[in-house]
């Protein structure tokens, strides 16, 4: 299966907190992908746990990668667009 990768930009001042890190967690698994998150070139995490992504310890300015396991354009740029809202301020 082919893997989709796309970019997106933490705005929150606050990082990747509880409340952004669960409704990605909810769209991960309403989408029932196994969808990672994480900084290139280093450690993703499975985006179906708020506390792995939160471990992941993302500040506000990092640009994350997002891949997710479809052959789907439509779909893969629907869910990096619904994840790069919740990575917006307040």
């Amino acid at each position: 299966m082919s893997v989709i990768q796309g970019k997106v930009q933490v705005l929150d001042p606050i990082g990747l907190h509880a409340r952004p890190a669960s409704q990605i967690v909810k769209l991960v698994k309403e989408s029932g992908l196994e969808i990672t998150i994480g900084r290139t070139g280093q450690e993703f995490a499975k985006a179906n746990s708020a506390l792995r992504l939160m471990a992941l310890k993302i500040s506000a300015g990092e640009t994350l990668t997002v891949e997710i396991p479809t052959a789907d354009q439509a779909l893969a740029d629907s869910l990096i667009a619904q994840i790069q809202e919740f990575l917006k301020a307040d």
